[in-house]
Formats: C-alpha cells, structure tokens, sequence
C-alpha cells in the first residue's frame, strides 16, 4: 500500500500518485498506474475545481494507464487533460507557474515498471538532477542492466534519488518466485482439474480489479479456455488481453468478482452463480494468489499449498522481492533512496528503519546483507551508558581498535576489551542510524 504523499524533494511542483492536499498546487501530476493505493484524490472535488481554474495542468501517463483511467466515467473530466506518453520514449516538458510566469522544462521518460498493465517508472532529467520514482514494481535480477535508457552510453546515469517501491524490502521475502514459476505452479494445478470432466471448474480469487492478465492470458493460452471475468470494457483496446477473457459463464476457469468474494464461495458456488446448463453440480475449487501469506510462513513452502477441501494458495507477486531490490539498487546505485511504502505488517516508524538501511545499501559493499541484523534495531533504541577505559577513548577507527585488541590480548584482557569494541561499534552504529532516521524525517516536512 502507498504511503508516498506525491512530491519529490528535487521537484516539488510536480506530482505523483497523489492529488490532494498540497498536491494541488502542482504544475503537472503523473499516475503510474490504475491501483487504487495511487489514485488518492484523482477524483476529487477539489482538484476539479484546480483543473477548472488552470488550462496548463495535465496528468501524464501511459497510453495503457490512460485507457483504463477512462473506461470509468468517474475519471471522463480528465479526458482533455491526460497526455499519454509513449513508453522508452524520452519527453521534454515544459512545466509552467502561472502565478509568477516562470517557466521550466524537464525530459520525462516512463520505463516498464513490470506490475500491472500499463505500469511505468518515471525518470525526470532536470536542472536538478536526475531521479526515479518507480511506483509498484517487479524487475527481475538483471533487469536494470538491460534498459537502455537508464544509461548514457556504456555507464548507468548519475541518479540523484531513487523513491522507490518496498512493500517487500524485508527479510522475510528474500527470494520470491519469478512470475514463470508461479505460472506452472498454477497452470499445472488447474490443468489437473480441469481436464478431469467439464463440471470441474477453477476459481481465481483474485482481489485487485485488474493486474492479473498476465496469469488470464497464459492460462487460456495454455489450455484453450478462456477466462470469466465481470466486464470486458477495460481490455477494448487491448486485444492481447480481450482475446483470453469472456463475460460468458459457461467456462471452467473464473476471476469474477463479487462484495463478499471471500465467503462466497461457500456452499459451492461461484460468484456469479453459474451452474451446469443440465444441473449436474459443479465441482470448484478456489485458488487465492498472494505473497503476503507466504511470507508469514515459518518454514520453506512450494508454490502451491493445499488450505482446504476445496482452497488453495498460489504464490504470485506484483513487487519486487528484497533479493531483486537489493540487486536494483547495487546496479543503479543512486546518492538517495527513498521508501515509497510502508511493508505489510509494519508500522510507519518501519518506514524511517527502511531508509536507514536503503542507505546503508548504496554506501556498503555488503548491500542489503546487513538487513537481517540491522531489522531488529529499535527505532529509537535506548543504550545503557558504558564506561570506557581511557585507552578505549582515544582510539580512533577499526585499525586502532585491532592494535588495542592485540595489546589487550597479550596482557590477558582480550575478552573484556573485545566486548567494549563491540559495545563502541553499536553505539557507532545506532548513531549512525538516528541521524539518518532525523535526516528521513525533515524530508518528510
């Protein structure tokens, strides 16, 4: 879930994934994609009344993202407003104050985000530098390494910060399964009961609206049976997609949708209530995909795990696991990193841990291995006062504290020495640690 509030310390008159409060005085706004955690003001009285009293303000996206916006008629006051910029495609804009007449340009250019149809990072080159916000995201290992336009030549750019997606930066998510494995995964289930006589159907209980197609369409490639799902409005001009997908109920492989999706199901019923056309009962199992119920799992699970007499668990990701963002950001290696997300499970002081250890990534060899260890670090931890010998007190670096280790050895107090180093090099770290949690929290101001 976002918890990002829309404004980028380099650019703050622009706008991103959010359009209320003091977003609304922004030149320009910039949706990533359709999910709902992103589109927090998007529909607003008041930014209707913003964009009413301004002919200059545009909101910038895909022409993916633009398609879905306005299959709801919620969003058709956007219409003349929304420019749909072509993907990998470097954009100058000019960005306009109308109060003072001072005027700007920036290049914009959306880079595939790997999420949800339509999905976009945003790379902004300005007078201020260079920065990427990258919205929801999964990138595989490598990834990075292969997208041209992160890159002047041979060299990756010189990123100033990166406001990037970590809603798994944890440890617990360390490796996710790439999206080809849990494909298999669930294609070879379904195929299992499926094919065993045409009364045995698949519910896919899926709970976003949209972000599942690349599941839709592999399944129904595979298997030859297309995909029920509420409405087909959305995938108009998405033939790829609207090929796979019927509003037809008479097929063994469901993804519609209901107020009371997850209780629905009881009493062997689909959602939307399609029985056999000779009234021979249906035989349904469910199949929920998540990440997040995997996480929780305290010992190694398969892809796949059997919940019920008739549920299963499918893991499935939209977000980059620790693994790959560890892997992104030692590719890229941007001066800042700030977290876009408050991870599931944690809390909002989670988020200024996360920042600390974002950073300790881009300066340590190490990366994100110091994670694990680092996690357990109280926000703001209380540290017992230690007396330190003088010796101790004057030394100054890792080298000193090794020739007083030896010395210390060599006189028999290597034991107690070696603990007060320890001791210095948390205190060393935990200070560390809150001046970067206090640097965090005056961005946030």
């Amino acid at each position: 879930m976002s918890s990002f509030g829309g404004r980028m310390r380099e650019y703050p008159w622009l706008s991103l994934d959010r359009f209320d409060r003091e977003n609304l005085r922004a030149r320009a706004y910039f949706l990533s994609h359709c999910h709902k955690d992103h589109m927090k003001g998007l529909r607003a009285p008041s930014l209707k009344r913003r964009l009413e009293c301004s002919l200059k303000v545009h909101l910038y996206c895909s022409p993916v993202t633009k398609e879905l916006l306005l299959t709801s008629p919620k969003y058709k006051f956007w219409e003349n407003r929304i420019v749909a910029l072509e993907v990998e495609t470097p954009t100058q804009i000019s960005l306009l104050d109308e109060a003072s007449g001072e005027k700007e340009d920036i290049v914009v250019t959306l880079l595939p985000a790997g999420h949800c149809p339509g999905s976009v990072m945003f790379l902004f080159q300005g007078p201020n530098g260079t920065v990427l916000y990258t919205g929801d995201f999964r990138l595989a290992k490598g990834e990075a390494a292969r997208m041209e336009l992160l890159h002047s030549g041979t060299r990756v750019k010189d990123i100033q910060s990166v406001y990037l997606d970590t809603t798994f930066c944890d440890p617990r998510f360390y490796q996710i399964p790439s999206r080809e494995e849990c494909l298999n995964g669930i294609l070879e289930l379904v195929r299992s009961w499926i094919t065993l006589s045409r009364y045995h159907v698949v519910w896919l209980n899926c709970k976003a609206a949209y972000g599942y197609e690349y599941l839709f369409t592999n399944l129904s490639e595979e298997l030859g049976v297309k995909v029920h799902v509420n409405k087909l409005d959305m995938f108009n001009n998405m033939p790829e997609i609207l090929y796979h997908v019927t509003t037809d109920r008479h097929t063994q492989i469901h993804a519609c949708r209901h107020p009371r999706d997850d209780d629905y199901l009881r009493g062997n019923r689909l959602p939307c209530g399609m029985t056999s056309r000779n009234g021979t009962p249906l035989r349904i199992i469910s199949v929920k995909p998540s990440t997040m119920w995997f996480g929780e799992r305290t010992r190694k699970t398969n892809i796949i795990v059997r919940t019920g007499e008739s549920s299963y668990r499918a893991c499935f990701s939209f977000h980059s696991s620790y693994s790959e963002i560890k892997d992104f950001l030692g590719y890229i290696r941007p001066v800042n990193v700030y977290p876009n997300v408050v991870p599931m499970g944690s809390t909002a002081d989670e988020v200024v841990k996360i920042h600390f250890l974002l950073k300790n990534q881009i300066k340590s060899p190490q990366g994100l291995e110091l994670l694990p260890s680092l996690y357990k670090i109280p926000v703001f931890p209380t540290i017992t006062s230690v007396s330190i010998p003088a010796p101790l007190s004057k030394c100054r670096g890792q080298k000193s504290f090794a020739v007083l280790a030896q010395k210390a050895s060599v006189r028999g107090e290597g034991a107690r020495v070696r603990n007060l180093i320890s001791v210095t090099e948390t205190l060393l770290q935990r200070k560390m640690f809150l001046l970067s949690s206090i640097e965090f929290l005056l961005s946030l101001a």
